[in-house]
Parts: structure tokens; C-alpha cells; sequence
């Protein structure tokens, strides 16, 4: 558990990888777990992620005053009690890390490894290369004809953040789900 300073709102994200042939009860479930929640000091609101398609991860976040209460709530005993209910259906056991504030949107998503760094610099190569190729090409392209006068530096910042966003939105988690397997091997 990776728990943040006190003083700002507290976030736990709870992972459960649920047994597909159990979803029904599950979500039965998850209807009183939301009902406990909302007793508890601190709690604030939630959001479930449901899995898609055939997938069995729900990731259950819970938004609470401060990372003391949603520590406290995460370890109670009658969210333990909760927990037993539903263990049968879990393929695994759950995972579940307390965080501060907006810390939360830039931790790891899982509990598990990292890929090797070797992979991460590979799979960056091959999204940056076309992009830093292609956009700055398109750019003074366009940009000749319709605004010869553009400095270079603009030209430059404006090539970087198409190729920034391009890369976060789009190219980057189409890579990472394209090579899952191969990253997690």
C-alpha cells in the first residue's frame, strides 16, 4: 500500500479480478459494498470501472476528505467482513493502494512490474520515430505556402505538441494494448 501525506483528499484504488462465471454476484455485491461505503467517515464519492468485454478486472475507486480516512476505511473491519463475502468469486487476491490527492493519476496502474526499460525505450522508438519524421514534414508543408512568414520556433512548438498529444492520446496506449504480451513477458 502506497499511502501520501495527510491533509489532502485520499484516494484508494481497489483492484478485483472477478471470476466471469460470478459477475452477477459481484455486482449484487459491489451494491451493498457502495451502501457501507457511503457510512464511512471521510467518504466522498466512487467510481467503478467496469471490465470489458470478457475481461475480470473492476477497478473500484473511492474518493474520501483525507488519506487517513480512506487508509481507515480500506483496512476496517467491517470492509474485511465485505471482503470475505465476495473472495470466493476473485480469481486473485485483491489489490488496493491509498493515494494523495491528484498523485494518484500519475502512480503505476497496477501491482504488478514495470516493463523491462530495454521494451519501454523500444516501443517509445518506434511511436516517436514516424511521428518526428511525418509531422514536422506536413507542418513546414503546410506552412510555407500559407504562412511563409511563421518563425521557426513556432513551427517547432506547435510540432511538439502535435506530436506530444498524438503520442499520449493516441499512438501510445495503442501500442502498450498491441504489445501487452510481449511488454509483460
Amino acid at each position: 500500500m502506497n499511502v501520501a501525506a495527510a491533509g489532502q483528499q485520499g484516494i484508494g484504488a481497489i483492484v478485483h479480478d472477478v471470476d466471469p462465471r460470478h459477475r452477477g454476484e459481484y455486482e449484487r455485491w459491489m451494491l451493498a459494498a457502495t451502501q457501507a461505503h457511503r457510512q464511512c467517515r471521510g467518504y466522498l464519492a466512487m467510481d467503478v470501472i467496469k471490465p470489458v468485454g470478457a475481461g475480470a478486472c473492476y477497478v473500484v475507486l473511492l474518493r474520501f476528505a483525507s488519506v487517513a480516512e480512506a487508509s481507515a476505511w480500506l483496512v476496517s473491519p467491517q470492509r474485511r467482513q465485505l471482503l470475505e463475502q465476495v473472495r470466493p468469486w476473485l480469481l486473485r487476491e485483491e489489490r488496493y493502494r491509498v493515494h494523495a490527492g491528484a498523485a494518484f493519476w500519475f502512480a503505476p496502474a497496477g501491482a504488478g512490474e514495470a516493463p523491462k526499460r530495454w521494451k519501454q525505450w523500444l516501443l517509445s522508438t518506434l511511436a516517436v520515430f514516424p511521428l518526428t519524421t511525418l509531422i514536422p514534414a506536413a507542418l513546414r508543408a503546410l506552412a510555407e505556402p500559407l504562412a511563409p512568414a511563421l518563425p521557426a520556433l513556432a513551427l517547432g512548438a506547435l510540432s511538439a505538441t502535435l506530436v506530444s498529444g498524438v503520442m499520449v492520446y493516441w499512438l501510445m496506449p495503442l501500442l502498450s494494448r498491441v504489445a501487452a504480451g510481449w511488454l509483460s513477458r
